[in-house]
């Protein structure tokens, strides 16, 4: 992009595509927040006194919410009236993750950290443990240039976020199982990460049944 025309041109092709999970893509101009709703009601989200997302139910996680880059104040508040109010600093062409959890018939909000630059052919993933009535698990996984199963974390326990593995750009897959098990209790299936980017996959507790969400940051 050498030419203010050009800059032009390409800011409205990416503010009209799309992201593999149907939401805005962000812009080098913009930054944006989603929200993995881990509670057990659904949560309004509110970002410096605005609404920007209705009733995301539980075990859901929202859309990309876009925003100015800098410093927000982002509320969760839950159908039953309970809120949590967190901090973010949001920086231009980044999405922070933020976590909606059950805190007795309140609510707590936590924000997760960014993985930085992903380096260029390579992807980066990680795990989050979002299920407080899992049994003990283990968590595998395969990726591009391994195929094989590996342990990610072991034991892998509630509230855990692990740090970021990185490898080729290319198809993962992550599981868990019951400790000592091999049987897979929930997994997200082959997914593609493709280079320079990253994803965190959640496990969530779904009305009981454990569900694994690949979210795109």
């Amino acid at each position: 992009m050498s030419s203010r025309g050009i800059v032009a041109l390409a800011l409205v092709a990416a503010l009209a595509a799309c992201s593999d999970d149907g939401s805005p893509l962000v812009t080098v101009a913009e930054s944006a927040i989603r929200v993995v709703n881990a509670a057990a009601q659904p949560v309004d989200v509110l970002v410096d006194g605005t609404v920007m997302s209705s009733a995301i139910p539980a075990s859901a996680v929202s859309s990309r919410l876009t925003l100015g880059a800098g410093s927000h104040t982002v509320q969760l508040r839950g159908a039953n009236g309970a809120s949590a109010s967190v901090s973010a600093e949001t920086k231009a062409g980044d999405t922070r993750l933020i976590v909606a959890q059950a805190a007795g018939v309140g609510l707590a909000a936590a924000v997760l950290d960014t993985g930085g630059i992903v380096p260029a052919g390579k992807s980066k993933m990680r795990i989050l443990h979002l299920a407080p009535n899992a049994p003990a698990l283990e968590s595998w996984r395969t990726q591009p240039d391994f195929p094989t199963p590996t342990h990610l974390v072991t034991p892998f326990q509630y509230g855990l976020v692990s740090a970021y593995f990185q490898s080729d750009a290319g198809s993962w897959e992550v599981w868990v199982t019951a400790a000592g098990a091999t049987a897979k209790l929930a997994t997200t299936g082959p997914f593609t990460i493709p280079a320079g980017q990253r994803r965190t996959v959640a496990l969530v507790d779904s009305a009981g049944v454990l569900r694994m969400r690949v979210i795109e940051e």
